[in-house]
């Protein structure tokens, strides 16, 4: 299921919410780490205002946008299956 990134923080931030937020960061060659979250039990692709999967080129561009998010796990996973 799809979160738009200005949702994020509102999703994070949310009653329903039973822990922290895992934060898994998709690496791919070509156009760097793909943003997606976990509760645990849902996972959600984070996209952009166009519905396309939310890219940072680097992971410490991640780590700079992510940081004052709250209830983010502080272990962050990079994925690196599609990395090729």
């Amino acid at each position: 299921m799809p979160l738009h990134f200005k949702q994020l923080e509102n999703y994070c931030d949310s009653l329903d919410r039973t822990g922290d937020i895992q934060v898994i960061l998709k690496a791919h060659y070509k156009y760097g780490f793909a943003l997606s979250v976990s509760d645990g039990t849902i996972g959600h692709t984070v996209t952009d205002d166009e519905n396309r999967p939310f890219f940072f080129r680097t992971v410490e561009m991640a780590l700079d946008e992510l940081a004052n998010i709250p209830y983010l796990s502080d272990q962050i996973v990079v994925d690196r299956k599609s990395w090729s």
